[in-house]
């Protein structure tokens, strides 16, 4: 089963035989033409989610035009303009571009994504992508891929429960990177694997997952952590 989150949104330019509309030149073209003119369009008292979401569809288109600067650009500002709007499901989608745009600092923006939304009860289906780029990004023996998957199941239940869609999707994952990681293919061995690892156990492979995301970031964190914790702490306390 794939899954790759790109756009929740409707999209305005569906077309009529279900082609990908991102695959023809002429048509990003169109679609880029469209979201500058709704950003141009936009008044100073515009609502801010406007005007992040539409530079975010301009990063997205000019990912699949290979435009990998403005991609950036377009996606960091929207980053900035989220964070301090504290829109942080956006503030993901941001560093989802500005990672895919392949960027100098495209694993310090997917650091920052994982981050963000591993922290915040953003739409589970956005966090589990973040945390597939990572299992992507790392080697098929290495035991990241483990912590990216095992996390992934664990948000899914946590936001989603044990029955639903996204939920047996990371179950999937989880099984699959059991199999490419130690060639697990049945359940005695899987159950094996997933106990050694301490998979079963969150406040392990939660604080392994911490340490990979410091690894990614390296240190240039572009949102306050203990200011946001504190926050989160206050609330939790009401």
């Amino acid at each position: 089963m794939g899954f790759k989150y790109l756009n929740k949104g409707e999209d305005v330019f569906d077309g009529d035989d279900g082609e990908d509309v991102y695959a023809n030149e002429k048509q990003l073209a169109a679609r880029l033409e469209y979201f500058e003119g709704q950003l141009a369009a936009l008044k100073d008292g515009s609502k801010v989610e406007e005007r992040i979401k539409n530079l975010l569809e301009i990063g997205r288109i000019q990912v699949e035009r290979h435009k990998g600067s403005d991609a950036w650009e377009k996606a960091f500002t929207a980053f900035t303009l989220a964070q301090d709007a504290q829109l942080w499901e956006l503030a993901v989608e941001a560093c989802d571009v500005m990672f895919l745009s392949e960027g100098p600092d495209a694993l310090v923006a997917l650091g920052h994504a994982l981050w963000l939304g591993i922290t915040f009860p953003i739409d589970p289906e956005i966090t589990v992508a973040m945390l597939q780029h990572l299992l992507e990004e790392s080697p098929e023996e290495a035991d990241t891929r483990a912590i990216a998957a095992a996390a992934a199941h664990y948000v899914t239940s946590m936001r989603c429960g044990s029955d639903d869609d996204l939920t047996f999707f990371t179950s999937q994952m989880l099984a699959s990177v059991a199999d490419k990681h130690s060639h697990i293919g049945d359940q005695s061995s899987f159950d094996l694997w997933h106990r050694t690892l301490q998979l079963d156990k969150p406040e392990v492979f939660l604080k392994k997952l911490a340490g990979a995301i410091d690894q990614l970031v390296d240190g240039k964190w572009w949102v306050d952590r203990d200011a946001i914790r504190a926050k989160l702490e206050r609330e939790n306390q009401n």
